[in-house]
Parts: C-alpha cells; structure tokens; sequence
C-alpha cells in the first residue's frame, strides 16, 4: 500500500506539471476530456495565490516581489516549497544571528538565501523526498538531502583580514581583500523524514542531538530543526509546506567551525589545508555574475581545500602536487561520501574539539609530548598535524551518529573513542553535522612509540623509512608496513631510534663479506624528501673509515638496508624487565642493561668490539603501546657467522672439525655458502642456541666409542653401511642445536627442541614422539646453565674460558657477496651493482661453550 501512495505521488507530481505547463497547449484541436479547460478543484490554485490567500505569508510575499520571482509561483514551473508564517517571521527579527530587526534591514543576498533555499525545483510530496532517482533506479528511503534554488551568486563576500585564513596561500589577500565563495556548488536542505531514519537505524535522540537539542517525536518532519508543521498542500505549481520557524540557510562545516569563537584552535588547524582558487567552476560563475552586474570586474574565487573527496589536490599554479590532503573537502556544499554516490545519501560530520579542550590535551594530556617538541599548535607542521585533523573528520553522518558512536572506527581502523558526554555543542550544516567537544581524539601517530620519531627533528631518516609505502592492500591500495606495525596498540614495544647524526656509520653486512668492505653514511635530502646514502670504504680489521666511494639513491636500496636496520631496534616487549638479552624483530639477540635514561644497548658486535649505545639526553617516551628510546649510535647487529666464531675460535676446533666433515656428495650438510660467508644450513629466520663441548670432552667420546671419527666414517665402503654411519654423526652434531637462544645468567627452567628428528619408539627421557625433534632440559640462573638430555645425562656451560653468551648472525642475501661489484665497483667484472644488492633475511644463534658431549640414545 506505501509503494502505492509513493507511486501515486509522482504521478501526482507529473500531473501538476502537465496541467500547469500544457493545459493551453494544442488549443486547436477540442475533444471531450473535461481537464482541457478546467483545472481539478482539488489542484487548489497557485503557490502564490494560495499565500496570499491565507493570509499570513506577507513577508514570503515581499521575497518573490522584490526578487522578481512572483510569476514563478503563480504561473510557471513545478516547486516544492517551505514558508514561514509572519509570526515565525516576527520571531526572527526579534533575535537572529544576521543582527536584522525587520524586513526592510535584509540585504538583496540574504532575500534571494531566504527564498531559494526553501524552494527545490520540482514538486515532490514529503514521502517522496526520502526516495531518489540514480541512473534510472530508484532509491527508495535513503535520502536526507536535496539540491535547492539556491545558487553559489546568492552568498558572494568581500574578505579580508581576519575574514580569511592565516596560512601563506591567503597572504597576498589578507590586506588587499577578494571576492569569495565559500563553495562554488549550491547548499542543499537537510531534512529528518521517518522512513529514512528507520532505514538507518537513527533514532529521535540522535536527532535530537544533531539538531541542537530539538524534541522529536516518531514521525515528525524536520529540515534541520524546523519542525514541518502541515505538509503537502498541493497547489496547480507544486507544493508548499509550512515551517514552525524562519528557515535561515545553514552553512557548511567549514565556515561554521571558522567562524565558531569556541573551536579558533582547531579551525586554525584546518584552515591550514585551505586556499582560494580559480577553479573552472569559478570562472564560470564569474562570467555569470558579470552579465547580471555589468559594473563588476574583479574575479570570483572560490575557497577549496586540498582533500582527496571534493578537493582540489594541486596547488593554485594546477601543476605542483599537493603534499598534504585532507580525506576531504569540509566546506563542500554538495558533499558526496564518494565519487559513485550521490548527494542525498549522506553527508559528512566532524568531530572539532573545543579550545578548552585542545589546551587541556596539549599542556596536561598525551599531547605534553606534541608540546614539548613544538612549543604551540602554530609550530606544529602541516604533515604532523593533517593526522590530527583527518582523524577527526568522518565521511559518513549515517555511521556517525550519536547511538553509533561505540561502533566507530577510523580510516585505519583504529576505534575512535567518543561518548555522548563529550559533546557539548552541535552544528547540523549544509554537508555535514559538527559536533563539538571537550576531548581530542589523538591519531595512533600522536600516541604510539612512532609519535616520538614523528615529532622530531632528530629523526627524519627512520622516519621516512618507517612512512615509506612498500606493501599493497588487497584493493592495490598501497600501505606504509612499519607504520602500520609500530602503530598497533594490540602489542607492547620498545623501539630504539638513533638520530640521524648518529647514523653515520653503517656496516653493510653484504659489503662486510666482500673484498672491499664498505660504510654507509644516511642523510635526508630536504629538497628531495628522500633519504640518500654516502659510500666509504672500511677496513673491518682496524674500524677504519675511509675515503667516499660513491653516492646510492635508488629507494629499494636506501629502504632494503632501512628496514633491515629497524628490525634490529625492534624489541616486541618490555626491555627493561631485567631479563638481561632480548630478541629484535629481525631476531637480532641484543644486551640491555640499565633502565629509563641510564639504559644502555648491545648489539652482538658491540659485545664483540665492547661498543655500546646509549639513550641520547633524557629522549626517553613512554607511549600507549611501549617505550621508544633514542640513542646515540645504532644497535650494530652481529657480524660474525656462526661458521666464522665456530672455524675461528681454538677452543672449538675439535668441535668444528666433526662439523666441516660432513662429505661434499651428502645432501644433509651442516653449512652452506650464503651470507657473509658461511651459514647453518638448517637455520631459518629464527633465534637459536649452539652448545659445543669442550675438545677435551669431544676427544673422549670419540676415545669410548661414544662417536665414530670422520677417518674412520670415511674408509668405510660407499652404501648402506657408510651411510648410516654419516647419518648417526649428523644426527649427534645436530642434537647440539637448539631451538631458541638461552643465555648465561637468565633464570630459566624449560625444555627446548633441538634439531634432531626421533626415527624410533624408543622411550626418552622427555618422553619425545617418533617424528618429533628430539628435546633438551635448560636450567639456569645467574651462576650455571645445566642441560639434560633425552638419554637423561647432564652437561654444564663452561664459564672459565668466556666462552659463552657469544652472539652471532647468519644473514641470507639475494645473492652471495661474490656475485656482487665492490662498493667502488672493483671486484666482479660481470657481478651486479651493489647497488642493486639486498638483504633477505637472517638467523641468530648464542654460543655456548659445555663440558660434555649431548647425546640422545
């Protein structure tokens, strides 16, 4: 039966059309139908007569007089009209905010607002206007907006001074003045209809809180918070609708949060992103207002904001890209959440924190931490604030109502805390509602351990990394990772920053492995906005730098080497728990000693080279999800492979010598050509423990038959015999592998997988599956670390030599350094650039020197 009404409607609608615009046509011709020169009784007459007929519309009246729109209403066109009585005009003069006390004092602009905006060029019932046309398809109780008769001519300004923003695109005008439009698109009417409020599950109290604390009743009919008193009175032209008040045209967000005395702060912000342009639009209307008022000969500017929806996103020269854009335009007047959707769908609403409320977060709240880097929100750049602001702007009223404030998210779906208690003023615009508040809702930027790489002037390098966009959504929309990560507030950090002048000095690991070894030198260009690196060559036998060799730009470098370099100052974790060692996000195994300000880092080459780094100044944040920390040189991974310290270090020749036996032609070798130089073949990007028995201790197994030797492995025939005999010595050498790192001193109780697989049922002594890697039992604490093994022997770390707690690093590279020029392109004739060289990933281990063999059976 409502689709009936609804259909009958716009049939209703085209009847007053055709009656009112073709009763006299084909004059000539006579026949029989009764409406040919009749009009239905029902039909009423004019929008004009039928006013003047009531009565009480004389000042509605005088508007279509004195704006010679009186032959209009009386003869021409189908209108859809809202009037106001002369009491509610009364009313109005006696408090308004145009400061006009009676209808003589209204300026020709404020006439032509006063009657274009009430008036929408076609005649629609009430029920009708909840429905809409989109590409032939009718939409059906999903609109809450409508163009009007309202045109951008009708609200034209001089400005100047405090009029206009402060930012430089306005300097030029500020003194001299310009002609301005706020938008040059028309302000459409906001209305509150029953059967798009249940589509949309809003209800009266989100009304009622949208409109200023009007009362609204199921039902009832709103534009904006005029209450439609009667509705639907048909006349031969249209149909009027009777308001309860004068109804002034609203303004669009933006010129309400600029003009609002208690959001200066805020708005300042915004109006950062603003300028006056001379866009097509504006030029168009610019010539139009010329032919209308011959006299005028100055220019039409229209006020746009740089936004991704609705803006403008090159500057006025419409060349130069701009950098910072908004989600978008807040002073669009015809607002669309997206450019396949339509007007009357939706509008936008904004979140503006009250200047109470922006002092009280930047003195007292998070933002101590905003304050203390830039002194005043004026200092405050424009890239650090835009996440302030967009984080406040919300493209969609429907989903941004009062009852749904719990279920809001923002655009990187992060929630967005608001309460009904923090709104303490509300703006319902032309394209959106504002609500004002007396909290800030702080980005994840402004809050995670990234904010205090963000704030500073000290850290541009790392900055660019971690905003630098290397992944891809699954739309292809691309993404910054490490921004991403370092934002989550689902985990706890501790992030190590050094400042850039500190990173001046890195050891390229692919470099280390080469002939001619190389630094690199980090730098921001401020022209390009990009971060660059100055090769020097480096003696990694005496840690001396030497001459510059070159200059690298290409990203996927500068960001390879970044990233990787992050990872190691990555901690997922509290480091100041006192556990001593912990593991990077790169599996990096790092020494942390000291707490706050004193703490002091190690990485496994600074242990080696007894270097350390240390919290710059009193650059020490506590954040939502960690503590950030910014020190005075990098956390410099390991160097040294583990096959480096195993072949290297006398004490474990015996050991090494069982593991660089394995036959060339066995498919199961124990190291493997890669990285730096050599790399356990059976690591992956993971931490682990390497235990090696003292050769004393190695020299009597292999004296008591415990394990075969190699000389003798080898004289065996080829076959089955031999084989088996390879295999029994891999399987030993590879018990003493352990899953994880374990260090000296930590207190730990646990039992750990080595990397052994069980190929028998036997029982053990921690009871490990067939099929299953064979486990060790660590006990330890700050003075002794015992293992047991599965055959239930015992072996202690051996202290008196320092051999343990030795921290190495088995990197993966695209290609091993051989393959790759020098850094000063020496090396390789046929080998790529360095350039062109990357690091893939990596694996840590810690090595411990023990008394006694590991052995399972």
């Amino acid at each position: 039966m409502e689709n009936y009404f609804r259909r009958t409607g716009f049939r209703l609608s085209k009847l007053i059309i055709s009656l009112a615009l073709g009763i006299s046509m084909f004059v000539s011709c006579k026949d029989d139908y009764f409406y040919d020169d009749t009009m239905p009784s029902w039909l009423g007459s004019s929008i004009y007569d039928y006013l003047q007929q009531q009565g009480n519309y004389k000042y509605t009246l005088k508007l279509a007089d004195d704006l010679d729109y009186a032959e209009v209403l009386k003869r021409t066109g189908s209108k859809t009209l809202f009037v106001a009585t002369d009491s509610a005009y009364n009313e109005f003069f006696k408090k308004n905010d145009w400061g006009v006390t009676s209808y003589e004092q209204l300026s020709l602009s404020q006439k032509k607002m006063l009657l274009n905006y009430t008036m929408i060029n076609n005649a629609f019932l009430i029920q009708q206007l909840t429905s809409y046309n989109n590409s032939g398809t009718l939409v059906e109780d999903n609109a809450m907006r409508r163009a009007t008769a309202n045109s951008p001519l009708d609200s034209i300004s001089f400005d100047k001074g405090d009029k206009i923003p402060s930012n430089s695109n306005w300097t030029y005008y500020k003194d001299k003045g310009l002609y301005l439009m706020k938008d040059g698109t028309s302000s459409p009417i906001v209305y509150f209809f029953q059967p798009f409020l249940d589509k949309n599950a809003i209800t009266n109290e989100d009304v009622s809180i949208i409109t200023g604390g009007m009362t609204r009743e199921t039902n009832d009919a709103h534009l904006f918070n005029c209450k439609i008193e009667k509705r639907d009175i048909t006349c031969q032209n249209g149909y009027v609708n009777i308001l309860n008040k004068v109804l002034v045209p609203p303004v669009n967000m933006a010129q309400y949060i600029f003009s609002n005395p208690k959001t200066t702060i805020f708005s300042k912000l915004l109006e950062r992103y603003s300028t006056p342009y001379y866009t097509t639009k504006a030029a168009k209307l610019t010539s139009d207002y010329h032919q209308n008022h011959p006299e005028f000969n100055d220019t039409l500017f229209e006020k746009k904001y740089f936004a991704v929806n609705g803006g403008v996103q090159t500057l006025r020269n419409g060349i130069t890209p701009a950098v910072n854009l908004l989600a978008f335009d807040p002073g669009w007047n015809s607002y669309k959440t997206s450019s396949d959707a339509q007007l009357q769908s939706d509008m936008a609403a904004m979140f503006v924190p009250s200047d109470d409320a922006m002092n009280e977060y930047f003195n007292n709240g998070v933002g101590k931490l905003l304050k203390a880097r830039f002194q005043t929100w004026d200092n405050v750049p424009d890239a650090i604030a835009l996440p302030l602001v967009k984080r406040h702007m919300r493209a969609s009223l429907i989903e941004s109502v009062p009852s749904k404030f719990s279920k809001m998210i923002d655009a990187e779906n992060f929630a967005l805390p608001v309460e009904k208690n923090h709104v303490v003023d509300t703006y319902a615009g032309v394209n959106g509602v504002v609500y004002t508040t007396n909290a800030v809702y702080p980005p994840v930027d402004y809050i995670s351990v990234y904010s205090p790489v963000l704030f500073s002037d000290d850290s541009k390098i790392l900055n660019w990394a971690i905003k630098y966009e290397t992944e891809k959504a699954k739309d292809g929309t691309p993404f910054a990772f490490y921004k991403l990560y370092l934002n989550s507030l689902a985990a706890n950090y501790s992030l190590f920053i050094p400042t850039d002048n500190y990173l001046t000095k890195y050891i390229d690991p692919i470099a280390y492995g080469q002939d001619v070894q190389g630094v690199l030198k980090f730098w921001y260009d401020e022209k390009d906005a990009a971060v660059k690196a100055t090769v020097y060559k480096y003696n990694k036998t005496t840690d001396v730098v030497g001459d510059s060799v070159g200059l690298i730009t290409e990203p996927a470098f500068i960001i390879n080497r970044l990233h990787n370099l992050l990872d190691s100052h990555i901690v997922v974790g509290n480091v100041e728990s006192g556990a001593g060692y912990y593991v990077t996000k790169a599996n990096d195994l790092i020494k942390v000693s000291g707490t706050g300000t004193s703490l002091v880092v190690q990485g496994g080459e600074d242990l080696a080279k007894n270097a350390k780094a240390e919290v710059v100044s009193d650059k020490y944040y506590s954040q939502e999800n960690g503590k950030t920390f910014f020190i005075n040189k990098p956390i410099q991974s390991a160097l040294r492979s583990s096959y480096k310290v195993l072949s290297e270090t006398p004490q474990f020749s015996k050991f090494f010598e069982l593991l660089n036996g394995v036959p060339d032609t066995c498919v199961s070798q124990i190291f493997t050509q890669q990285g730096v130089d050599n790399r356990i073949n059976f690591f992956n990007a993971f931490r682990y423990t390497i235990y090696v028995p003292t050769n004393d201790a190695v020299q009597a197994a292999l004296d008591n038959g415990t394990i075969t030797p190699w000389s003798q492995i080898y004289t065996l025939t080829p076959g089955k015999i031999q084989s088996a005999a390879i295999n029994k010595m891999i399987r030993f050498l590879r018990y003493h592998f352990q899953d994880n790192a374990v260090f000296f001193g930590q207190n730990v109780n646990a039992v750990y997988q080595s990397a052994t697989i069980k190929n028998d049922n036997l029982a053990t002594h921690w009871g490990t599956a067939k099929n299953k890697y064979y486990k060790i039992g660590v006990v330890g604490n700050n003075s002794s670390l015992t293992l047991t093994t599965e055959n239930n022997k015992t072996a202690n770390v051996e202290t008196k030599d320092g051999l343990y707690n030795i921290i190495v690093k088995d990197y993966i590279f695209a290609q091993v350094p051989s393959k790759y020029k020098n850094i000063d392109g020496t090396g390789n004739a046929t080998g790529s650039n360095f350039s062109s060289s990357s690091i893939t990933s990596s694996a840590s281990a810690v090595i411990h020197q023990i008394d006694n063999v590991l052995t399972f059976q």
